[in-house]
C-alpha cells in the first residue's frame, strides 16, 4: 500500500484500493474517512497551480455542513516520499447514481422506479442552483456531462471531476482552462475549436446547462428528431451548429412519434428552452442564466398537479393539456415512462407534512442501490413541494407538502414498518427541524487554508470575474420606455475605456459636498470619481476580496470600506491612503463571509449581516465587535442602520423585520403582525430615511413598502417593478424614494402619495446599488452589468456611463 502526505495538514494518507482509471489518472480509496485520492499520470506544474487556487478558493456550498456534498472539490494536495506533487484529496460522494440513470426511462425503471416528474423537476432545479453557485465565483464547468453529475434519492445533486473546470487565478488573473468537452454539450460557437487554446465563459456553460436540463426533463437530447432535409440526417454536432432542434422555426428536424412535446412543461420553462436553443443560437448572451433557471424551475415545480388516476404521475394543467399527459401518452402509445410495470394498489404513505416515505416493495423487482434516506434540509431544494410562492437564490422558503401520495423516489429497503400515525408524528417533528436546517446557509470557512495560500497579507476570497456583460434573458418592462428615457439612452457618455470596474458594482457613496463618488465592486477595487465630470480620480486596491460597502461620513474627509471577510479600512478620501485597518477581530469573519454592511452617518458604527443570520455591530472607534445570533434566519439578509446608530433593522425569511438595540445587542421588536403581512414575502433590500423615522423595504415580488419606525405600521406600498427590488435610497429631504430592480429599471417615487414620478432605463442587468447626492442634483446607479451611471436626478437625463469597456 502506497503512503502519501497531505501538503496542508501534513497528515499521512494510505491508498487502499484503486477505484477507477482514465487517461488522466487513477482514483483510489484511502484510509481517510469519506475521502478519495486522485493521482495524475503527469502532474504538471500548471495542474498543481490550478489545484492550489481551487483549494484556497472553494465555491460557496450552503449545505456542506448538512451531510451533502454538492461539489467534489479538491481538499488537499498530495506528495510522495520524495516531495513530488502527485495529485489531490477529495471528498467521496456516496449513495448516488449517475444522471443517466435518472433521465433514461429504462434505467430509471430498474434503479429508481418511483422517481417521478416532480423529482425530475427538483433534480433540474438543484443542477441549476449548483451552476449558479459556481458561476457566481467565476468558475466555468466546461465539460458538463451526465457522467459528472450524481443524484441521490432526494434529488440532491453532486458534481464530480471538478479539477477539469476552468479556473481563474485571482492573484495574476491568469486562466487555467478546461481542456475537454463532450459531444452534444458543446455550444455552436465553440464547435471545431481547440478548447485548450481559448478562455471560456459562463455563456458557454449556459448552453450546456440547457442541454442537460432538456435531457433530464424529456429523456433525450434536444438536437434529435425526424430529419426533413435531403439525404441522411447530419451528425448531432452539425445539427447544433445549424441550430436545428424540433421546436425551432424553420428547423429541418421535427418531433418524432415518441418525442415528448415541449408543451408538457410549464410555459416559462418552454420560453427558457427557446431562448437557449433558438434565440441563443445567434445571440449567445440571450441564453438563460443558471439563476433564471432556478427561479423558473422552482415556480414550475409548485404548479405540478398530482394525477387522480396514477399515483406516480405529476403534470401541469394547461389549455393544451387539461388532463394528465402521461395517462394520455400511455393510452395512445402504450408507453408509461413513470410506471414501467403494471402498478399494484398503493396505500397513501405520506402525511400532510413530512418526508417522502419508502415505496412498497415490488415482487421480483431488480435490487435497488443501497441508498439511505437523509434527513430533511440537506440541500437547498429537496424533493418536496413548497407552499411559499417566493424564492431566493441560495435558499428555499419552506418545506410543507401539499396533500398527496409522494413515495420515496428510490426503492429503499430494510427500514422498519411504522403505522401511518407514528410516521406522521415523527415526520412532523423532523419537518420543523429540517426547515431550520434548510434555511440556514453554511458558513464559509477557509481559514484553515491561511497558512498555505500564496503570500498575501489579507484573507482571500474567491474571484468573480465577468469577462463580458450578460443581459438578463428574461428582461421585460412593465410599460414601454418613455420618450425621455429613450432620449437619455441616446445621450449617454461613455467614459474612457478600462477605467471602470470589470465586475458588478456592489456599493456606492457620495460625499456630503456632492463632489466625490466612491464605488465598490466584486473586482476587489474601490474607485474614486469626480461626480460632476465622471472622471476617475484614483483606484484603491488594498482589499483582496469583493467590496461589500463604502461609506463617506459627515466629515467628508474619510472613506470607510468593508469587504466580504469583514475587513474594514478607514481611508483618507483626499489622498487615497489607508489610515487604519479594522476588523482584525477573528469573530467578525472567521466563520464566514458577510453579505451586507452599512455604517451610520457619523461613521461610528458599522452593522453587517453574516451567513447564518448573525448580526454584527462593529464600533469603529474602538474596533470592538458584538454579535447577535438571530433566531430569524435569512438566506440573504438586508440591513439598515439609524443615523444615530442606536437601532439596526434586519430582514428574515419569514417576511418579518427585526429592530435591534445596538447598545445592548438585544431585540427591540419584530413587525409587522402576521395578520397584516404576506408571510411568504421576502425582503431583499432596506433603506432608512435620514431622520430615522421611516423605513423602506424592497420585496421579492417587486413591491416597495414604507414603514413607520416608531409604530411598525405600513404606510404605503409602491408597485411597478416586474422583478425583485435590489436597491433602495431616499433623497436628502426624504420626500422621494429611488428603487433599483432586477428588471433593469430605476424608478423614482413620491413618498407622500406613492406616485411613480419617473422610470430610468439604461442598465443591461440588475441594479444593485443607488446613491443620491445631498443637493438632489445627481443620482448614481451601479449594476451587475459592471457599469455605473450618473443621472440628473430631477430630469432623469443620463449624464455619464462609467465603464471598463
Amino acid at each position: 500500500m502506497k503512503v502519501l502526505t497531505q501538503v496542508i495538514s501534513g497528515k499521512k494518507v494510505t491508498l487502499t484500493q484503486q477505484m477507477a482509471k482514465s487517461g488522466e489518472g487513477t482514483i483510489w480509496h484511502t484510509n481517510v474517512k469519506n475521502c478519495l485520492a486522485k493521482l495524475y499520470h503527469q502532474p504538471t506544474p500548471e495542474r498543481i497551480e490550478k489545484l492550489q487556487i481551487m483549494i484556497a478558493n472553494p465555491p460557496w456550498d450552503p449545505m456542506r455542513n448538512h451531510n451533502h456534498i454538492t461539489f467534489a472539490w479538491p481538499q488537499d494536495l498530495l506528495q510522495d516520499s520524495k516531495g513530488n506533487y502527485v495529485g489531490f484529496l477529495m471528498p467521496l460522494v456516496e449513495e448516488s447514481v449517475k444522471l443517466s440513470t435518472i433521465y433514461n426511462p429504462r434505467l430509471r425503471s430498474r434503479k429508481a422506479p418511483q422517481f417521478n416528474w416532480y423529482y425530475l423537476h427538483t433534480t433540474a432545479l438543484n443542477i441549476a442552483l449548483a451552476l449558479q453557485s459556481l458561476h457566481r465565483e467565476g468558475y466555468v464547468v466546461g465539460d458538463i456531462k451526465p457522467q459528472n453529475l450524481l443524484v441521490n434519492n432526494q434529488a440532491l445533486v453532486s458534481i464530480i471531476d471538478t479539477d477539469s473546470f476552468q479556473v481563474p487565478n485571482p492573484y495574476t488573473r491568469a486562466v487555467y482552462r478546461c481542456l475537454v468537452g463532450s459531444e452534444g454539450f458543446t455550444p455552436p460557437e465553440l464547435l471545431g475549436q481547440n478548447l485548450s487554446d481559448l478562455d471560456q465563459n459562463e455563456v458557454h456553460d449556459r448552453f450546456r446547462l440547457g442541454v442537460t436540463l432538456y435531457l433530464l426533463l424529456f429523456g433525450d437530447q434536444p438536437f434529435k428528431g425526424k430529419w426533413m432535409g435531403n439525404g441522411d440526417s447530419p451528425p448531432p454536432s452539425e445539427l447544433i451548429r445549424k441550430g436545428y432542434w424540433p421546436f425551432a422555426p424553420k428547423s429541418l428536424i421535427e418531433p418524432g412519434p415518441h418525442t415528448i412535446p415541449l408543451s408538457v412543461v410549464h410555459p416559462a420553462i418552454q420560453q427558457l428552452f427557446r431562448q437557449c436553443f433558438t434565440q441563443g443560437h445567434h445571440q449567445p448572451d440571450a441564453r438563460p442564466t443558471a439563476e433564471a433557471w432556478v427561479q423558473v424551475l422552482d415556480s414550475a415545480r409548485k404548479t405540478l398537479v398530482k394525477c387522480k388516476m396514477e399515483p406516480n404521475h405529476f403534470h401541469i394543467s394547461s389549455q393544451e393539456h387539461k388532463t394528465c399527459y402521461w395517462c394520455d401518452r400511455k393510452a395512445t402509445l402504450g408507453m408509461d415512462i413513470f410506471n414501467p410495470d403494471p402498478p399494484k394498489p398503493v396505500q397513501a404513505s405520506v402525511q400532510r407534512t413530512g418526508h417522502p416515505s419508502m415505496p412498497p416493495k415490488a415482487p421480483k423487482a431488480p435490487k435497488a442501490p443501497n441508498l439511505r434516506v437523509p434527513g430533511l434540509g440537506h440541500f437547498i431544494y429537496t424533493a418536496q413541494k413548497v407552499r411559499s410562492s417566493q424564492i431566493r437564490p441560495i435558499a428555499a422558503c419552506g418545506t410543507n407538502f401539499h396533500t398527496s401520495t409522494r413515495p420515496n423516489p428510490l426503492n429503499l429497503r430494510g427500514l422498519p414498518h411504522l403505522s401511518n400515525t407514528a410516521i406522521g408524528s415523527i415526520l412532523c417533528v423532523f419537518s420543523l427541524l429540517g426547515l431550520g436546517l434548510l434555511l440556514l446557509p453554511a458558513d464559509l470557512d477557509i481559514g484553515k487554508l491561511a497558512n498555505w495560500s500564496p503570500p498575501v497579507k489579507d484573507s482571500f476570497k474567491p474571484w468573480r470575474p465577468s469577462p463580458s456583460p450578460t443581459p438578463s434573458a428574461t428582461h421585460s418592462h412593465s410599460s414601454p420606455p418613455s420618450t425621455a428615457a429613450i432620449s437619455s439612452l441616446l445621450a449617454q457618455t461613455t467614459i474612457s475605456p478600462r477605467q471602470g470596474h470589470w465586475d458588478a458594482v456592489t456599493t456606492l457613496a457620495i460625499s456630503p459636498d456632492g463632489q466625490t463618488l466612491a464605488s465598490g465592486s466584486r473586482d476587489f477595487t474601490i474607485k474614486i470619481w469626480d461626480l460632476a465630470t465622471g472622471t476617475l480620480v484614483r483606484t484603491l486596491s488594498n482589499h483582496y476580496e469583493p467590496i461589500i460597502s463604502v461609506n463617506i461620513p459627515e466629515s467628508g474627509n474619510t472613506l470607510i470600506s468593508s469587504s466580504s471577510s469583514g475587513k474594514i479600512i478607514l481611508w483618507n478620501l483626499q489622498t487615497g491612503q489607508p489610515l487604519k485597518h479594522l476588523g482584525k477581530n477573528r469573530e467578525w469573519g472567521a466563520k464566514g463571509a458577510i453579505r451586507s454592511a452599512v455604517a451610520n452617518a457619523q461613521g461610528t458604527v458599522m452593522a453587517a449581516s453574516a451567513w447564518g443570520g448573525r448580526i454584527k455591530f462593529h464600533h469603529l472607534q474602538t474596533d470592538r465587535v458584538t454579535t447577535v445570533t438571530s433566531d430569524s434566519i435569512a438566506s440573504e439578509q438586508a440591513i439598515a442602520i439609524s443615523p444615530d446608530a442606536q437601532t439596526v433593522v434586519s430582514s428574515s425569511n419569514d417576511g418579518k423585520l427585526s429592530l435591534w438595540d445596538v447598545k445592548t445587542s438585544t431585540l427591540k421588536r419584530r413587525f409587522p403582525d402576521a395578520k397584516n403581512w404576506e408571510m411568504s414575502e421576502f425582503t431583499n433590500s432596506l433603506a432608512m430615511s435620514s431622520d430615522g423615522t421611516h423605513l423602506a423595504s424592497g420585496g421579492w415580488d417587486g413591491s416597495i413598502r414604507l414603514w413607520d419606525m416608531q409604530t411598525g405600521q405600513r404606510l404605503q406600498t409602491f408597485s411597478g417593478h416586474d422583478k425583485f427590488i435590489a436597491a433602495l435610497a431616499f433623497n436628502s429631504d426624504n420626500s422621494l424614494i429611488v428603487s433599483g430592480s432586477d428588471d433593469h429599471q430605476i424608478k423614482i417615487w413620491e413618498v407622500q402619495t406613492g406616485k411613480q414620478l419617473r422610470t430610468l432605463i439604461g442598465h443591461q442587468d440588475s441594479i444593485i446599488a443607488l446613491a443620491v447626492s445631498r443637493d438632489g442634483q445627481f443620482l448614481v446607479s451601479g449594476s451587475e452589468d459592471q457599469t455605473l451611471k450618473i443621472w440628473n436626478f430631477m430630469s432623469g437625463k443620463l449624464l455619464h456611463t462609467l465603464s471598463s469597456r
